[in-house]
């Protein structure tokens, strides 16, 4: 159960920051785009890709060492998931 709760957690931990970029920039590009009154979703599109880019980019080595340790401790449980 342990191991679950620690994915789960490390899930979150990854996903959240890009999805609330993302949501931010979709709130404030819509809101230009109402007032400018320019509907076009190719607008929306560039600036959330590029915010995906540069926390992706900013986070991947602290990503890549999270992965890695959930690895590690999903390899030294698998003896003890075989034999309950």
């Amino acid at each position: 159960m342990t191991l679950f709760t620690d994915a789960l957690r490390d899930a979150a931990i990854l996903a959240l920051p890009v999805v609330g970029a993302v949501a931010a920039i979709g709130v404030v590009v819509g809101m230009i785009q109402t007032i400018v009154q320019v509907q076009d979703q190719n607008v929306s599109f560039a600036p959330k890709l590029a915010a995906v880019a540069l926390i992706v980019g900013a986070s991947g080595p602290a990503a890549l060492e999270l992965l890695r340790e959930l690895l590690v401790a999903s390899a030294a449980a698998l003896p003890r998931l075989a034999h309950p």
